[in-house]
């Protein structure tokens, strides 16, 4: 006798359920890797920006959208070029022998630093590590004036001995510059300090200059002016401020007369 076979149906295994996504829309990132993403924007932010940058970055995030992609490029770029040249001056420059405040110092204004660095080294100056923690490279030509400070390197066309009291006069003068670079380059970053330097060298020219009578008139190689501040500086300025001025109130009150401002609406005129 023979047993009959039943044939049953072989067991079905449900389909894994997966949320849908909307075209056009990218699926959603894990939030181990959106909060990777995140420290990494609001570090390039702060690299590029200063702090100034990095509150505007967390206020954009908090806010919800995110940054367009031409956005994104740009702060990335500018971030890994100016981490490139803050290495090569650590590689090539950097004495870290001093304390806190110049260690700190180095460390914000070397990508300025390394870029001028290179420069001078590109142009064959010699290079001269002082004591207050800058550099000099001394070239025979390039420079503007008898020599500009970038970040903590000084680019000079002066050949000076290193002991005579001029020179120390002169190095503690570009350090306090040096500490300028650094604290406006730590709040709006490394542009910050150039921008202002040139908006304030506009009105206030030479020795008129805030950021010079900051770092020493005397000790900078600057002739004491009679008139200081300059009279045509605040002239200048105070002129800007009543153009600014009145160009305010007067949008003000082109708005306040606008049909949209006063409730009005626009009646359709009755054909003649």
């Amino acid at each position: 006798m023979t047993a009959q076979t039943l044939d049953r149906p072989a067991p079905t295994v449900a389909p894994e359920s997966r949320p849908v996504v909307p075209e056009g829309q990218a699926p959603a990132m894990r939030p181990g890797n959106r909060r990777a993403r995140r420290a990494l924007w609001w570090a390039a932010c702060l690299v590029c920006g200063g702090l100034v940058g990095l509150v505007l970055a967390i206020l954009g995030t908090l806010r919800g959208p995110a940054p367009s992609r031409l956005r994104r490029g740009a702060v990335a770029a500018g971030a890994a070029v100016q981490l490139a040249s803050g290495g090569s001056f650590a590689v090539a420059g950097a004495d870290g022998d001093g304390g806190l405040w110049e260690t700190t110092r180095m460390v914000v204004n070397a990508p300025v630093s390394g870029a001028a660095l290179l420069y001078g080294v590109g142009k064959g100056g010699e290079v001269h590590q002082g004591d207050n923690g800058t550099t000099a490279v001394v070239l025979d030509d390039g420079v503007v004036r008898a020599g500009t400070m970038f970040g903590t390197v000084f680019l000079t066309d002066q050949h000076m001995e290193g002991d005579s009291p001029r020179t120390q006069r002169l190095a503690e003068h570009e350090a306090r510059h040096a500490d300028q670079w650094a604290a406006f380059s730590l709040t709006g970053g490394p542009a910050a300090f150039p921008a202002l330097y040139a908006f304030d060298e506009a009105f206030f020219p030479g020795a008129f200059n805030h950021f010079e009578r900051q770092a020493g008139l005397d000790d900078g190689g600057y002739d004491t002016p009679s008139d200081c501040p300059s009279i045509a500086g605040r002239l200048t300025l105070v002129s800007l401020g009543l153009v600014a001025g009145s160009t305010l109130v007067a949008r003000r009150r082109l708005r306040g007369l606008s049909p949209a401002a006063t409730g009005r609406k626009d009646l359709p005129r009755s054909a003649s």
